[in-house]
């Protein structure tokens, strides 16, 4: 397996229970007493498993670092985004030449100087019997394989030989199924190479060195770098460009635009403010002065003011990437990645459902039994109702319960009986990722007590939401933060749940762990949740419309849990 890859990719199921199974890498497999790490996550559900494999995933992956410290072959990982199949078609030449001088240095070991003139007897060039077996297996085994084979067996191998160039590879890049082929091709040509040399031709290849790579300049500033930080000082003189990340700002906007993506207020604004912390911090506007010693003393920064760790990584990724959009567009030379971020604690990330006494303490307050409202303006007026019940009883997330408009209430296309949430990015509308697109079934409960006359009202506004709280504001990220933090508070300070794994997104494991008490399947689970396929399963099927499933189906299965508190409701509509 690639070691490269999200932690997801690791987990598969045996039996009825899940399981993290990953290859220790070859350039390490020296240092393990075992050839792989298989561990049982105890669990038969995969929403939990995905939460415990990352803790595994954390744990493992602290492991093969610490024995790549141990042998001296951690190196600095060399930006690749600019990378083109010329690029990956030089690294797979410089691999083949890798394993050639390789092989040319362990026979010149025993090659007399005759060897260069008059000549010498073949066996002079030999290897010994059991490498020439060993060669001879690997050149059968490799003629059978397909490129697929290929990349699933020897990838450890050709990762191992291309860390020393510091060159990450991974199933990601858009060019692996090529590259893997020409490293195929590679090894097979170096075979070739290797019985000549055994018939006693003096096959002398190209040497590594002579393949002139991006890895070449790249690997030579990382070497200035790491001189710099040792005398603390940059040795290499940073040019002046002109530009600023207010710059970087605008082609940032201007390559979104091309890409048809959306650009969110929000969003901008984050960059803005991150912008404006760092040069204040570093006190350095243009970006050809901007040094990897600035944006790590910009991350301290950030940690000594008490920022999360998630925070910290998201205004350090802010500027990270108007740097990468500044060598995309030829401003820099090289943009500053890897070894940035820091780690996240475990367990920042992981939610817990809130149990049956808390559903009951929350669905019980003023708000849902007497129509209360809070006047403090975060709470959004009728958001502080309808969110957390959406979110319970179908699954939605709230930056798409804001986004939810007239359009986007009603009959599903093909069964018009069924009233469905329509999770979309139609009409401007931004989702977290194409998997999110999707048809929810409307619980009945919230269809005749309110939600309708929502819809209604919102059609005669000509709304494009149904929400007056985010017509006032359009800034659907700003809205759901100032949300997200009245609830928090409203959580802690007034029903006194303090589990700091209790949240406003613990609603949505309620109501996943409710699709599987009423008998749904994983597959139906992430048709409702919005949750992408793991595996080949995501490379089939439709790619631009939800993918088909049975809406009458996931209708019975959001219509079936109880729900005690549905009935205790003083609903909209009955006030």
């Amino acid at each position: 397996m690639d070691d490269e890859m999200p932690f997801a990719s690791h987990i598969t199921k045996r039996g009825r229970t899940y399981q993290y199974v990953r290859r220790v890498p070859e350039d390490i497999a020296d240092g393990f007493a075992f050839a792989r790490v298989q561990r049982s996550l105890r669990t038969t559900d995969r929403a939990t498993a995905y939460e415990a494999g990352a803790r595994v995933h954390a744990e493992v992956e602290k492991q093969f670092a610490a024995a790549r410290r141990k042998k001296g072959t951690t190196i600095n990982v060399i930006p690749i985004d600019d990378w083109d199949w010329l690029d990956w078609s030089q690294l797979a030449d410089w691999f083949n030449a890798v394993l050639c001088e390789e092989d040319w240095r362990v026979r010149l070991r025993n090659v007399p100087g005759a060897a260069f003139d008059t000549g010498v007897s073949p066996s002079r060039f030999w290897r010994d019997p059991q490498t020439v077996r060993a060669h001879i297996e690997l050149q059968a085994r490799l003629r059978e394989m397909t490129v697929s084979d290929y990349a699933e067996d020897r990838f450890g191998f050709v990762q191992g030989v291309v860390r020393r160039l510091g060159v990450p590879i991974s199933r990601a890049t858009p060019y692996f199924e090529r590259f893997m082929g020409a490293c195929l091709k590679a090894e097979i040509a170096f075979l070739s190479v290797f019985f000549d040399r055994e018939g006693g031709v003096m096959k002398e290849a190209t040497h590594p060195d002579a393949i002139k790579g991006k890895w070449l300049a790249a690997a030579a500033r990382v070497s200035d770098q790491q001189v710099a930080r040792i005398l603390g000082a940059e040795l290499a003189k940073k040019a002046a460009t002109g530009r600023s990340l207010a710059d970087c700002l605008r082609q940032w906007q201007a390559d979104r635009k091309r890409a048809n993506k959306t650009v969110t207020p929000h969003g901008l604004g984050e960059k803005e403010s991150a912008i404006d912390e760092f040069e204040k911090l570093a006190k350095v506007r243009d970006i050809g002065e901007i040094t990897r010693a600035q944006v790590v003393q910009f991350r301290d920064f950030l940690c000594d003011q008490d920022y999360k760790a998630p925070t910290v990584n998201k205004k350090i990724g802010h500027i990270t990437t108007l740097l990468a959009t500044a060598q995309r567009a030829g401003w820099i030379d090289t943009a500053i990645s890897g070894g940035i971020y820091i780690d996240i604690p475990a367990g920042t990330n992981e939610r817990e459902p809130f149990s049956a006494a808390e559903l009951d303490a929350i669905f019980s307050d003023d708000v849902f039994c007497k129509g209360k409202r809070s006047t403090n303006p975060k709470a959004g007026g009728e958001l502080e109702f309808w969110i957390p019940l959406i979110s319970v009883a179908g699954g939605l997330i709230t930056s798409e319960i804001l986004q939810l408009g007239p359009d986007t209430v009603g009959p599903h296309p093909e069964h018009p009986e069924i009233i469905c949430f329509h999770v979309t990015n139609a009409g401007g509308r931004s989702l977290k990722a194409f998997a999110r697109k999707r048809y929810v079934p409307v619980r009945r409960e919230l269809l005749s007590n309110g939600l309708s006359n929502l819809v209604v009202t919102a059609r005669n506004q000509q709304w494009r939401t149904l929400w007056p709280a985010v017509e006032t504001n359009s800034n659907v990220g700003l809205v759901s933060n100032m949300f997200s933090s009245f609830w928090s508070d409203f959580l802690r300070n007034q029903l006194e749940i303090t589990d700091p794994l209790k949240a406003l997104y613990s609603f949505r494991h309620n109501f996943r762990d409710a699709m599987s008490a009423v008998g749904a399947n994983d597959y139906e689970k992430d048709m409702l949740m919005g949750h992408a396929e793991v595996g080949t399963g995501r490379a089939y099927g439709a790619k631009k419309t939800p993918r088909v499933v049975d809406i009458v189906k996931l209708n019975d299965l959001v219509q079936r849990p109880a729900w005690p508190f549905l009935r205790k409701i003083t609903w909209p509509s009955q006030r």
